[in-house]
């Protein structure tokens, strides 16, 4: 069951990247100071990490028209008997005799339905031979000794990156501090940030979660991902990084 909207309206468009860059600027400050947006956001991120993952599509199967039809011809033949009395083997014979001089009805419903089932082949085929998005893959590995690791896949949409983020085993925070995912950029050093935040999140008593996030950093440019421990506070980067990878295309 989806979560209650109680706090920031932009909450869920946060979760599901719908913000643009001056919007999801403006949440981002919101959220470094108020724990109920960061529930709701955690909240929100399960709901659309189900909407990113939908159940495959079924393939009917390859018999079922023919079945179909033939359920109906039973069907239909059964009820006129038994409106005329008629034994059920009677019934039978003459529902194939009346097969046998509607066929060309049927065999024009075939060709209707064989028509539409050709374009939808054509459709699928032509969803399947479309090039795929390249996904940007950004392995994660601790940045000192300790058990936390992840991976981030990067994909270009809403003209910046979706983010599908992956932790495991981070370590607990404290009182009021929250996780927060930077790029960095080639020229990123102590005294010299060159950093742009991808967005921020909480993870379970077990430190492990999936998030999706936005950023309109190019992952091309800022290769380099950190995840660190920050407080509510100014935009800079102050905690200490825990986990640390370099981008690299699938």
């Amino acid at each position: 069951m989806p979560p209650e909207v109680t706090g920031h309206p932009d909450a869920a468009a946060w979760a599901l990247g719908a913000l643009d860059a001056a919007e999801a600027g403006s949440f981002l400050a919101h959220l470094r100071s108020c724990g109920g947006c960061r529930i709701a956001v955690a909240d929100f991120e399960q709901v659309a990490r189900a909407l990113a993952h939908p159940p495959p599509a079924l393939e009917p199967p390859p018999d079922l028209q023919a079945r179909t039809l033939a359920r109906v011809q039973d069907a239909v033949a059964s009820a006129q008997g038994a409106e005329k009395g008629e034994r059920p083997a009677v019934a039978k014979a003459r529902r194939r005799w009346q097969w046998h001089w509607n066929f060309p009805v049927f065999s024009v419903a075939a060709a209707l339905g064989a028509a539409a089932v050709a374009i939808v082949f054509v459709l699928v085929q032509v969803v399947q031979t479309a090039p795929a998005q390249a996904q940007t893959i950004i392995p994660l590995h601790a940045a000192s000794e300790s058990a936390a690791s992840g991976q981030a896949t990067a994909v270009h949409s809403h003209g910046g990156w979706s983010i599908s983020l992956t932790v495991n085993h981070l370590p607990p925070l404290g009182p009021g501090q929250f996780y927060e995912c930077w790029y960095a950029g080639p020229g990123n050093r102590p005294g010299h940030p060159e950093l742009i935040t991808a967005g921020t999140f909480l993870v379970g008593s077990g430190g492990t979660g999936s998030f999706t996030m936005w950023s309109a950093a190019d992952p091309h440019v800022f290769k380099t991902m950190q995840i660190t421990v920050e407080r509510p506070g100014d935009a800079g980067q102050h905690g200490q990084v825990i986990l640390t990878g370099t981008a690299r295309r699938s």
